[in-house]
């Protein structure tokens, strides 16, 4: 069993009641079992009850927010070395524990790394790109996904028959939406949409909560648009903004029409929506997926550019009126089947259909042929035939390092255009063979095959180049006229040697 324990997830999804179940499972005692933990929870045993009722000295919760610096950890760390008072094991809750600080995390690894026998360890967080890496390596890890619509539904539904809440289908639906999953934000939302209708939950009381009313008139707004009824569209788009919505939120309520009509056009049938709605949806998916997509990529420019204009009100008009000429334009495939009409008929209209298809495709590949063996004559024309060609190749075409690297570590064997074999000097780095190869095939076009052997092969360029030097520094030194200097300044040497211009 894990010593750490790591749960991830949204915002009230669930990790620290999940956590104290764990806790629960870890220190059970039923049906007298005192040494192994259970995975059937009783609710009943003392260990159970006191974690319920959140008193169990046992069973420790921390808050990390609260609790972000290393003295908290070591107060923890000085603990965990006493046993458990009357548990199976000693159970540390830390909440939010991406909050702590890397001094606290390193202060924490050395306990994770060889913790007690009796002590286990449950970490929650929302945000686990926070968490060292060290930390997260040591944990057992679970991630605790989002609550579907339909579940939620279904457990708010349960909840309001328990409680005799009596409520409309549709605003439990639009509650369960808004939360995006959460359970903690839809019981919250639940609450108050039940204190606000009082117990008696109506469809537009909860829209009105949630800043959603009128999402019929959303639905009525996208249809005007993509029918680019402009004066309609405006029309309706003020008298939303009259009733109190904002409008980043009708911008925000056409993105998710989009997206939902969009998803039906492509699964046909989505289970996380009302019936009323689906029905909706549908009519306006039927205008097809490429303007749904076009309507989402305005939309989504029109959210960023209400957060910086002066006037949202304003902003939010130009958006609709965005929308209204852009179901207008054609779509790329349209535009281009538009094109290629187009074309066809201004060769028509020249009488260019007068002419063989034949003859205007011999001439195209007679074109092509000349380009064809015009680029081999290039191509070939760039490819060196010996060594020293390559070489001055590179200096051309400023490889000076590369060229610098051959001339001094490099004994060439054999060379043929697109193929060298060489033996490189010790201590030379392999990466010369496969930076030589990629450089030689962009600057020739060529395939080149670089391959290193053992065999002895020439001296080095450097090396050809220095026993050349000594062999004329050795003729000179012969020479009478140089001899008598030499006999003179015993100590002279001669360190280059140039040829001058006759001229």
């Amino acid at each position: 069993m894990a010593h750490a324990f790591l749960l991830t997830g949204i915002r009230g999804v669930g990790k620290t009641t999940t956590a104290r179940i764990i806790a629960k499972a870890l220190n059970c005692i039923a049906d007298g079992n005192k040494k192994e933990p259970t995975f059937e929870i009783c609710n009943n045993c003392s260990p159970c009850k006191s974690i319920n009722n959140g008193n169990f000295l046992d069973v420790i919760e921390v808050d990390a927010a609260s609790r972000t610096g290393v003295d908290g950890i070591r107060e923890i760390i000085d603990s965990v070395m006493y046993s458990p008072n009357n548990a199976r094991y000693k159970v540390y809750i830390i909440d939010e524990v991406h909050m702590l600080s890397n001094a606290a995390f390193n202060a924490l690894l050395k306990t994770l790394e060889e913790p007690p026998q009796n002590v286990k360890f449950i970490f929650a967080t929302t945000e686990i790109k926070k968490i060292p890496a060290t930390i997260i390596s040591r944990c057992q890890k679970f991630d605790l996904q989002r609550v579907d619509i339909e579940t939620l539904t279904t457990h708010l539904n349960r909840i309001c028959k328990a409680e005799k809440i009596l409520f409309e289908n549709d605003s439990i639906y639009q509650i369960c939406k808004a939360s995006e999953g959460s359970v903690r934000d839809a019981l919250s939302l639940l609450d108050q949409a039940a204190s606000l209708c009082q117990d008696n939950i109506k469809d537009e009381i909860v829209l009105n909560m949630l800043g959603l009313n009128g999402y019929e008139k959303n639905l009525e707004l996208f249809e005007l648009c993509i029918l680019n009824k402009c004066d309609e569209a405006l029309k309706v788009y003020d008298d939303i903004v009259q009733n109190g919505v904002q409008p980043v939120q009708i911008i925000s309520n056409l993105l998710e029409i989009s997206h939902l009509a969009s998803r039906i056009n492509v699964i046909k049938f989505d289970t996380n929506m009302t019936e009323s709605l689906h029905k909706s949806i549908s009519e306006i998916s039927s205008h097809g997926l490429p303007k749904l997509v076009k309507f989402w990529q305005i939309l989504i420019k029109s959210v960023e550019e209400l957060r910086y204009a002066p006037n949202e009100q304003q902003a939010g008009s130009m958006a609709i009126i965005k929308l209204c000429f852009g179901s207008q334009m054609p779509d790329p495939s349209e535009f281009l089947e538009k094109l290629s009409n187009q074309t066809k008929d201004n060769l028509n209209n020249n009488n260019i259909d007068n002419v063989k298809r034949s003859n205007i495709e011999d001439n195209l590949n007679e074109v092509k042929s000349f380009e064809n063996h015009e680029n081999n004559e290039i191509k070939n024309f760039n490819v060196p035939k010996t060594f020293d060609e390559m070489l001055n190749l590179l200096l051309v075409n400023k490889e000076a390092l590369l060229h610098a690297q051959l001339i001094n570590n490099v004994h060439l064997i054999s060379y043929s255009e697109g193929s060298i074999k060489i033996r490189l000097k010790d201590n030379t780095e392999l990466e010369i063979l496969k930076k030589l190869s990629s450089t030689l095939e962009n600057i020739t076009k060529t395939k080149w095959v670089i391959s290193q052997s053992e065999e002895k092969g020439e001296k080095t360029i450097v090396e050809k180049q220095n026993s050349e030097l000594d062999k004329n520094k050795e003729q000179i030194k012969s020479n009478p006229h140089f001899a008598e200097v030499f006999k003179h300044f015993p100590q002279a040497e001669i360190t280059s040697i140039e040829e001058k211009d006759s001229n």
